[in-house]
């Protein structure tokens, strides 16, 4: 089980090979190292940076300096070399102060106030955008403050001084040389202090009296600040000459420090990083020598390994370079050099194993061939006897199916002739049925006939009633139509009765005629269905006649495979496929290349495929195509095969191998190895 504090980390890990694995580390091992470097450089060359901006402000300061104290001094300042050095540093973004300079007289003592207000307001610039008032250096930052603050300072006093802006007399131009004043005496006062800070905080030999040039200034500063304190009673513009020719004369090697320890500083900075620079690329190329000869000799002794772990697992023993190195792939490799040596003696011991086993293979095929000999006798003896008996019972079935038969074919004849007889009766009833309609029809016209003839019986017996009444009014003349009068009633009642006799006899005849009718009618119905009956009779007949000859087909049929039967045993011993048991090693490889070469025991071996046992692991499926290697004697052949059987029989997988159009060399290999194992066990018979 992993530890817990490792995360998911071997997740990762499993999914990386050796030498992926090494890069991964090499990789993540170098990247903060780069990163450290790539910081520390950015931060040095930030401050290398720093210093030569440093030293591009005081280049402008210098001349500017210079220009301050000429237009103190009342001389016409070299605002073209200030010029250059301002275009020679765009970086700094001074044109608009130099702007402002340039724009400014000379000539009167105000105007040249105005203009060392407007050089002091440049160095202030150039100081502030080159950075020189951030200098981090106590020497250099000392001398920076005289440059910058102090130098500028005493200047712009000194020309305030020079032209007061309060009226002569006035309690306010006193208060403003007391001013002037006080601003030279802390100036002078600032210069010992920056000089004397600045030789006691720096390494360089001999500052002080570089700066000598500064303490005389100093006291130049100071004494026009005497000169202003001791006339505060009747204050007046005093002549700043001796102050800016002092000023002028300590720029030069006061900037010469200035550049020195900037230099100093620029050169020590550079020097550590082209030092550091140079001891990390050269460790980095070391570590990347190293760590690429790691890699090669890892992947080279991952690699010899793989392969001969490989060829050990498909069998091949033959002798591989392996790793000789004293880490845990030599002590591998040392292993995997023993174990290959132990395979080649256990090697040997399965092949004399094998030999016995092939002679007891041998051994046992002669007998199951003998005993194989005397089962087909056995059995064809049997299927001989089992034949003759089951074909005469089926001939006997055969004659009762040819009776059955002819009982069917009288039947299908009768039916036939019934079938007939019977379509012709329901016929002649159907044609029955017009007649007794017309009969009915001629028995309702006579019944009106009778009706009609009732009535004139009727009449006429009324008219002879009338005429007998006629007649007695006529006294003796009408006797003789008396007499016919009475012959007409007798004839009116005579044919009364008569009609009354046709009415029931017509009523009798209509009520005879409806009965006939469904007589008639329900005779038509059964004999329908005896015409039913017959019609399914007759396919019941149909049918038995069509089972009758499928029994003759089948039992023909039947007879025709018993009688083959006596064949079975010869064409066993004709059988093109002869298989004979064989020992061997067999390896299976999957066509598709999803699993890799399994190992199996041979058992028999024939023309067209084999049988061998494998471990239930094997991976192998029904129809599934695979590569064989098949080992005969000392020869290993390679053919292709398909799996045609699989069975577990004893904790071992039983396959069947079906050979797949093997090419004609592998085949008569397989044939020749056949034939000499059958010809020696038919000598030993």
């Amino acid at each position: 089980m992993r530890p817990w504090w490792l995360g998911p980390i071997p997740v990762v890990v499993d999914r990386l090979r050796t030498s992926a694995r090494l890069a991964v580390l090499i990789v993540v091992l170098l990247i903060p190292g780069i990163g450290a470097t790539i910081s520390y450089t950015n931060v040095i060359g930030g401050q290398v940076d720093f210093a030569r901006n440093e030293l591009a402000g005081t280049v402008v300061v210098r001349q500017a300096l210079l220009a301050l104290s000429d237009t103190v001094g009342g001389r016409a300042p070299d605002l073209a070399a200030l010029t250059a050095a301002v275009a020679e540093h765009p970086e700094l973004m001074l044109e608009t102060k130099l702007k402002a300079v340039r724009s400014a007289g000379t000539g009167t003592p105000a105007e040249r106030l105005a203009a060392a207000v407007a050089l002091g307001a440049l160095i202030t610039e150039a100081g502030n955008t080159s950075q020189l008032i951030l200098d981090p250096d106590l020497d250099s930052f000392y001398v920076m403050d005289l440059h910058i603050v102090q130098l500028p300072k005493a200047l712009i006093a000194a020309a305030g001084a020079a032209a007061p802006r309060a009226a002569p007399g006035s309690g306010e131009l006193v208060a403003e040389q007391a001013v002037h004043a006080g601003e030279l005496a802390s100036a002078a006062g600032s210069f010992r202090s920056d000089v004397t800070t600045a030789d006691a905080s720096t390494a360089l030999d001999g500052l002080a009296g570089r700066l000598q040039a500064v303490l005389a200034a100093a006291d130049a500063v100071e004494a026009l600040s005497d000169t202003l304190t001791a006339a505060l009673s009747a204050p007046k513009a005093v002549d700043p000459t001796g102050v800016a020719d002092a000023v002028r004369a300590a720029v030069p090697p006061a900037t010469d420090v200035l550049t020195e320890l900037l230099s100093v500083r620029d050169d020590r900075l550079s020097g550590q990083r082209l030092v550091t620079l140079t001891l990390t690329c050269a460790g980095l190329l070391l570590a990347g020598w190293f760590a690429a000869a790691v890699m090669w000799r890892t992947r080279t002794d991952v690699r010899t390994t793989l392969a001969a772990v490989t060829a050990i697992a498909e069998g091949d023993l033959t002798t591989r370079p392996l790793p000789g190195g004293r880490d845990e792939l030599g002590d591998i490799g040392r292993a995997l050099a023993a174990a290959r040596d132990r395979l080649h003696e256990q090697e040997s011991q399965l092949g004399d194993a094998r030999k016995v086993r092939e002679d007891n293979l041998h051994a046992s095929f002669l007998h199951q061939r003998q005993a194989e000999r005397k089962l087909r006798e056995r059995a064809q003896k049997l299927i001989d006897e089992s034949t003759t008996a089951i074909a005469a019972e089926l001939q006997n079935v055969a004659g009762q199916v040819e009776r059955v038969r002819s009982a069917a074919s009288v039947i299908d004849e009768r039916v036939s002739t019934a079938n007939e007889a019977t379509g012709t009766v329901v016929a002649r009833s159907r044609d029955t049925a017009p007649v007794l309609a017309a009969l009915e029809e001629s028995l309702r016209r006579v019944g009106t006939m009778a009706e009609m003839i009732t009535g004139i019986a009727n009449q006429t017996k009324l008219l002879a009633l009338n005429a007998t009444i006629e007649a007695a009014r006529a006294g003796s003349a009408g006797r003789g139509f008396a007499v016919v009068a009475n012959e007409v009633k007798d004839l009116a009642d005579t044919t009364a009765e008569s009609t009354e006799q046709i009415t029931a006899t017509i009523a009798s005849l209509e009520h005879d005629a409806g009965v006939m009718s469904d007589t008639i009618a329900a005779m038509v119905s059964g004999i329908g269905g005896i015409d039913d009956a017959t019609e399914v009779l007759r396919n019941v007949a149909a049918d038995q006649h069509e089972v009758v000859e499928q029994l003759n087909r089948q039992v023909t049929t039947t007879i025709s495979r018993i009688r083959e039967l006596s064949g079975v045993a010869e064409q066993l011993e004709r059988r093109q496929a002869e298989r004979i048991g064989a020992a061997g090693m067999v390896l299976m490889r999957s066509r598709g290349g999803a699993t890799g070469t399994q190992p199996a025991h041979l058992v028999d071996l024939s023309s067209g495929g084999l049988r061998c046992r494998a471990e239930p692991q094997t991976q192998v499926t029904r129809g599934e195509s695979v590569d064989l290697d098949l080992q005969l004697g000392d020869q290993v052949i390679t053919l292709q095969a398909q799996v045609m059987h699989l069975e577990l029989k004893r904790n071992q997988v039983e396959i069947g191998l079906r050979f797949l159009d093997p090419d004609p060399a592998t085949a008569q290999r397989i044939q020749t190895h056949i034939s000499a194992v059958l010809d020696d066990a038919r000598e030993d018979e």
